[in-house]
Formats: C-alpha cells, sequence, structure tokens
C-alpha cells in the first residue's frame, strides 16, 4: 500500500493556511516534532479553518492532556498533548480511551507514542525546524 505524503516548506506562520488536513471523521491524527517547531500553532490553524472561527482561541493542553471544540454540526474535536504523559495508564484514567473510540470524533494527538500500540492513526504530520527558521512540515495519508 502506497502512503501519500505532501510536504510543504513554511517561511511565515500566515503561510500555514495553506495545508488543509481535510479531517474525516475517525481522524486520529499524530503530530510529531521537537518541542518549539509548531505543532500547537499548526493546529491552532487547521481547527480555525476547520470550524470557521478564525478568532478561535487554541491553547495548547500540555498541562490538561486535552482541549474539546465541538463544531456547528456537532461534531467534536479533541486536541490532545501527551508530553507530561507517563504511561498508557494515565490516558485511561483521563478518559483518553472513552474518546479515542468515539467514531464520531477527531483526535489532533501531539506526542502520540505511548499511544502506538493502542490507537491507529489515519494521518502523520511531521514538523521539523529548519536551520533558516523554515519549517518542513509532512502530511502523510495513511
Amino acid at each position: 500500500m502506497q502512503k501519500n505524503i505532501q510536504e510543504y516548506i513554511i517561511n511565515d506562520e500566515n503561510e500555514l493556511d495553506e495545508i488543509d488536513l481535510d479531517f474525516l471523521p475517525w481522524d486520529r491524527i499524530f503530530f510529531y516534532g521537537d518541542l518549539g517547531t509548531g505543532k500547537s500553532t499548526f493546529i491552532r490553524h487547521q481547527l480555525r479553518k476547520y470550524l470557521n472561527l478564525p478568532n478561535l482561541i487554541v491553547r495548547s493542553p500540555t498541562y490538561t492532556y486535552y482541549q474539546k471544540y465541538t463544531s456547528e454540526s456537532g461534531q467534536s474535536i479533541f486536541h490532545c498533548d501527551l508530553y507530561r504523559l507517563e504511561d498508557y495508564n494515565t490516558w485511561v484514567s483521563i478518559g483518553g480511551e472513552e474518546i479515542s473510540q468515539d467514531e464520531n470524533s477527531i483526535i489532533l494527538i501531539e506526542w502520540p507514542e505511548i499511544l502506538a500500540d493502542t490507537v491507529i492513526p489515519t494521518k502523520k504530520v511531521s514538523i521539523e525546524l529548519m536551520e533558516t527558521w523554515e519549517r518542513k512540515i509532512s502530511v502523510m495519508m495513511i
């Protein structure tokens, strides 16, 4: 099975508007990249575009583990940041297992490594900070 990989070089945050992840129900999107590469910034742009709310406040859920958003049609979208999670049991204890099993939700997951054996991604996004301050964004459709 051939995977579709799209790569973008971003020089400015406004250029993120050109990238569309095309959210689908049941999407489980894993975001990879070092600290400070712009995962939360990219997710904020995607949520604002998808929800058609250009001024939507989207904060990194580093300390709350996840933030829930709801579309006009009632679809749940979860933005998860698992950087501080120690193990899969902690994911279960904060309700993550129920979230990931909800067939009608979209889940955007930063630092998804502890879920690798239990949640199958539909897309993977890798963000890399380059030497020239550009960011290379790779989107893999699975």
